[in-house]
């Protein structure tokens, strides 16, 4: 090798690095975004959850202060909204929900118009219900029996 093959070589090397020094400072900037997103987003998961956290603003809330008085509530509640439109409470018990929610599994029946009237009642009314699933079958002379599970925050 000659002087001037070396020389060109190296002429060529720093001009290539030259060309793809803004390329390579670039990604390494993003690499180090993402490393930190990542970061970030591992730190926040690894957090214990608070569980004192409140779900839903007061008025919305079902009322009782703890899970079980919020259920005797909105059992209460519900009862006293179907004897109020003539539909009978054939079940109610206690089902799942997550945190800071209660849970109730309900049967209901009466005539189709007053079971879809409680129904819609109780999604629409205070405290906030909603039914998470729900199943309804025809009964004999015009009357359905809705069976479902209804959630609400109590916290």
């Amino acid at each position: 090798m000659n002087r001037a093959t070396i020389l060109a070589g190296l002429g060529g090397g720093a001009l290539a690095l030259l060309l793809l020094a803004p390329a390579t400072g670039t990604a390494l900037g993003r690499m180090a975004e993402a490393r930190a997103a990542r970061a970030a987003a591992i730190a926040s998961l690894s957090a214990p959850d608070r569980a004192d956290a409140a779900l839903l603003s007061p008025g919305l809330r079902a009322p009782g202060g703890g899970a079980d008085a919020a259920a005797d509530t909105l059992v209460a509640h519900i009862r006293t909204r179907a004897a109020a439109g003539g539909v009978l409470v054939e079940q109610v018990e206690r089902g799942p929900a997550g945190p800071g929610l209660v849970g109730l599994r309900l049967r209901l029946s009466g005539p189709d118009k007053a079971v879809v009237a409680l129904v819609d009642g109780l999604e629409r009314d205070r405290p906030l219900l909603r039914f998470s699933a729900w199943q309804v079958e025809a009964l004999a002379g015009g009357a359905l029996r809705l069976h479902g599970d209804v959630v609400a925050a109590w916290r």
